[in-house]
Order: structure tokens, then C-alpha cells, then sequence
């Protein structure tokens, strides 16, 4: 990877990272985008919570089939996923002017010599788990996941490609495309989907646009600078378990369907005072 140094912004999370994550499912993901322990809480807490407890919603088999579903989509899901972050962390990036580099160049001289082996162990681990899910479920189940999957495929492809500012407005599909396919295990009301959407896609998206190159006027209100997006996200969810809370009251459910929001809620408000006494190994540097 050639580029003055003056136009790079690193990123490394880690300071050394083994060419082995780049066929390790999940490896890849925690090694290079995370880099800690209390990254992968929570990522477990914003990714994994909410799409286990809402997509569980209405399940009526087995539990222990429930997780092994849920286990083969998460595989099936960000296997791909992780072959969106490497492609933008080798190819992508050459065509930015300021790119942000999160790899060694040990790293990327592996890549291009195995580029091709790369793609194909993690494409293989998605179709593996698809089959799995084929036998477990049947032939429709399978197909409306493999679907959502590969459009989630497609839309990362296109995001990498196009390089510019205004590639901000594909993000929210983006980002909700790694949480659909959780929902078609079993069919869910759509205020089961909204309230997945506003768990974590929808604050993500938000905070997207107040990237610090191209921070866009409005969230520069709401999110003047990075070290304010802890307030911002403590915010966001007060604000969003108050109006589900009223959704929930108008609609009749069960206060039982904003748990994993109430958690959220209260981890984002917890970190608020926690980080004025600690600074956290590559808080913010995602």
C-alpha cells in the first residue's frame, strides 16, 4: 500500500494483526475493526442482543434449534459482511484521497497474493451455513435469507465503490442490511422490525453523517465533534425508549419487546460517567 504518509489517517486497532484473520469467521471483524475486549461487549450488546431477542420473537420450535438457526445465519451473515470490510480496507482505499488504514504492510502483501482464496473461504462459509439452514428449515426459509444476504452483498459492494461524501445516504440500508436477515427465520410485526431498526441501525446511520471530513450541518448540532457522540447516544436512548414505550402502551404489547433498548439505554448512560474517570483503549476509533 503506497501513500505519503501526510494522507493517511490510521487506524490500526491492534499493533500487530496475523494474516490468519483474513479466513477466520469473525476474526477479521474483532481483530482489525475492534481490537479490544470492551469493543466486542458492544458489539455483542448492539449487534448480537438485539437480533437474537427480536428475531426470537414469535418462534414457537425448539430453543436449542432457535440458536443453532441463530448461529448459522450469524455465520451465513457476516461472513460476507467481513468480505465488505476487507475489500474496503485493501481496494477501496486506494481510491481515497485521506484513506484510513487499518492493516500492516505485511498484511497487505498477503492480500494480494491470495486475494482470491481470501473471498472464496468466506463465500464458502456463508454457502455452508445456508445449506445448514436448507436442511434445518426448508427450502423458502433458506432462500428469503440467502436473498436478503446477497442484496447485503450487492449494497456493500456499491458502497465500496462509490467513494464521496454523498455515499453516506447508502449507509442506513447498509447498515440495516446486516440485521434483516435475522427477521425472516420467523414472520414479525412491523413494530418488531421498528423497534430493531431504532436498537442500533438508526443512531449508527445518524452518527454516519457527522464523520469528521464531511460532517453535515445538521449533525453538527447534534454531533459537533466525536468525543461528544457518548452524550449523543445517551441521548438517543432516552429519547427512543421513552416513544416505544408509548408505542408500546397504544399498541397493547408486552414492555417485555423494549428490553434489549432499556439495556442499551442504560449502558449508553452508564458510559457517560464511566468515561469521565477511564479513557478506554480505541474508544472511538472505529
Amino acid at each position: 500500500m503506497k501513500q505519503a504518509e501526510t494522507n493517511i489517517r490510521p487506524r490500526y486497532a491492534r499493533p500487530y494483526i496475523p494474516n490468519a484473520v483474513f479466513y477466520i469467521p469473525f476474526g477479521y471483524y474483532y481483530t482489525v475493526r475492534l481490537g479490544t475486549l470492551p469493543k466486542l461487549f458492544s458489539w455483542m450488546l448492539i449487534y448480537l442482543m438485539p437480533t437474537a431477542f427480536y428475531s426470537a420473537m414469535g418462534y414457537t420450535g425448539s430453543w436449542p434449534l432457535f440458536a443453532l438457526n441463530y448461529g448459522l445465519i450469524l455465520l451465513a451473515v457476516f461472513s460476507i459482511y467481513e468480505c465488505g470490510y476487507i475489500a474496503n480496507d485493501t481496494l477501496s482505499i486506494r481510491h481515497e484521497e485521506q484513506p484510513a488504514i487499518r492493516l500492516y504492510a505485511n498484511n497487505f502483501e498477503h492480500f494480494e497474493r491470495h486475494k482470491a482464496s481470501i473471498f472464496a473461504s468466506r463465500i464458502g462459509y456463508s454457502l455452508l451455513a445456508l445449506l445448514a439452514l436448507y436442511a434445518l428449515n426448508g427450502y423458502e426459509t433458506a432462500l428469503r435469507i440467502g436473498l436478503a444476504i446477497l442484496g447485503m452483498a450487492f449494497l456493500f459492494g456499491f458502497y465500496n465503490r462509490w467513494r464521496s461524501r454523498y455515499n453516506v445516504w447508502l449507509y442506513p440500508f447498509l447498515v440495516c442490511s446486516r440485521y434483516i436477515p435475522f427477521m425472516l427465520l420467523v414472520p414479525h410485526p412491523w413494530e418488531v422490525w421498528l423497534l430493531l431498526f431504532l436498537s442500533f441501525p438508526l443512531l449508527n446511520a445518524l452518527e454516519r453523517f457527522s464523520m469528521p471530513r464531511y460532517r453535515w450541518p445538521l449533525m453538527k448540532q447534534l454531533i459537533p465533534s466525536e468525543d461528544s457522540k457518548t452524550l449523543f447516544r445517551a441521548v438517543y436512548y432516552s429519547v427512543v425508549l421513552l416513544l416505544t414505550f408509548l408505542l408500546v402502551q397504544a399498541k397493547g404489547h408486552t414492555y417485555i419487546v423494549l428490553i434489549p433498548i432499556m439495556i442499551l439505554c442504560l449502558y449508553r448512560g452508564s458510559l457517560v460517567f464511566w468515561l469521565k474517570k477511564h479513557n478506554p483503549e480505541n474508544y472511538l476509533n472505529g
